[in-house]
C-alpha cells in the first residue's frame, strides 16, 4: 500500500504517518525529516537545501524526487510506503506521479488532514521547532494555500483523496484514518 498523507504543516502528519507505518508495516518517507537530516549532517544536499529552508521555501523538485526514488528502492519500502511532505504542488504531484510510473508503483490513497489555520499555527509554535518562526510559520501557511492546497482536486479526480478532520485528538484522528483505509484499500491494520 503506497500512501501519501496530506495537510498542511501542523496538522499532524508526522505523528499520523508515524502510527500508520507501524499498524500496516509500511516505510515512512518523511521528506521533512529526510531534507533535515541532511542539513544536519552537512551533506552536499543539505547544504544545498539549507537556505532555502530557512527562508521557508520549497526545495526543487527534482532534488527531492530522487531523493524520493532513491528511498523508495529500499528493501523496507518494498511493502509499500507513507508519503509525508512531498508534493505540495502541480509540478511537483506530476514529477512524483510519473517516477511513481517508472518504477511501477501508484499511489492507492492520498490521507487529508484537514485542520483551519489557527490550529494549524498554533500546533507549529507548540512544538517549538528552531525553523518554526512566525515568519516562516506564515510563509509555509501562504505556500500551503497557494500551491498545494489545490492538490487536493487533482487527487480527488484521480479518486485517491481520504479526507479526515484532523482537528481532533490524535486517537480520534487515527480512527478516523484506519477505518477509511480498511475501506478504502481493503487493508486491515495490524493495530
Amino acid at each position: 500500500m503506497d500512501l501519501l498523507i496530506f495537510g498542511p504543516q501542523g496538522a499532524g502528519k508526522g505523528t499520523q504517518a508515524a502510527r500508520i507505518v507501524d499498524a500496516y508495516g509500511l516505510a515512512n518517507i518523511a521528506t521533512g525529516d529526510m531534507l533535515r537530516a541532511a542539513i544536519a549532517n552537512e551533506t552536499p544536499l543539505g547544504v544545498q537545501v539549507k537556505p532555502i529552508l530557512d527562508r521557508g521555501d520549497l526545495v526543487p523538485d527534482e532534488l527531492v524526487v530522487a531523493l524520493i526514488r532513491e528511498r523508495i528502492a529500499e528493501a523496507d519500502a518494498a511493502a509499500g510506503f507513507v508519503l509525508d511532505g512531498f508534493p505540495r504542488t502541480l509540478a511537483q504531484a506530476e514529477a512524483l506521479d510519473a517516477m511513481l510510473r517508472e518504477v511501477g508503483r501508484d499511489l492507492d490513497a492520498v490521507v487529508v488532514l484537514e485542520v483551519p489555520d489557527d490550529v494549524a499555527r498554533r500546533r507549529m509554535l507548540e512544538r517549538a521547532r528552531k525553523d518554526d518562526t512566525p515568519d516562516v510559520i506564515e510563509t509555509r501557511l501562504r505556500n500551503y494555500h497557494e500551491q498545494t492546497a489545490p492538490l487536493v482536486e487533482w487527487y480527488r479526480a484521480r479518486d485517491k483523496v481520504v479526507p479526515i478532520d484532523g482537528t481532533e485528538t490524535i486517537d480520534a484522528v487515527w480512527n478516523q484514518i484506519r477505518d477509511a483505509l480498511t475501506r478504502f484499500v481493503g487493508g486491515e491494520a495490524a493495530a
